[in-house]
């Protein structure tokens, strides 16, 4: 074992999607999960590589945006989706109620 500090950047560390903030973006890069939840997870859209948005993360549950789409998902299932941070932010202004994108005007 070494002291040395890690290779990548604290930004890019995995976390689990529950711990990302309102407003962060996101690429998932695992699921902590047997098969059921992994085939659950893919039929939402939701597969490493993907990339989304955190509009509401109040504790018990999490909004995302996904390709243009709001997905609630419960705290547990959050746990188990593992990503790192990102700077992609969801690009229609329209409906979009994600902290980074509300009060900016369509003008």
């Amino acid at each position: 074992m070494s002291n040395q500090e890690p290779s990548q950047p604290l930004s890019q560390s995995i976390r689990p999607l529950a711990a990302f903030a309102p407003g962060e973006g996101a690429v998932i890069t695992a699921f902590m999960g047997g098969r059921k939840l992994q085939e659950r997870l893919v039929a939402l859209g939701l597969f490493p590589g993907q990339r989304l948005t955190v509009c509401q993360n109040n504790g018990s549950s999490l909004i995302i945006r996904l390709n243009g789409n709001r997905l609630a998902l419960g705290r547990g299932l959050s746990q188990k989706i593992l990503a790192i941070h990102s700077t992609y932010h969801c690009q229609s202004l329209e409906d979009c109620q994600c902290p980074a994108r509300v009060g900016k005007n369509k003008d």
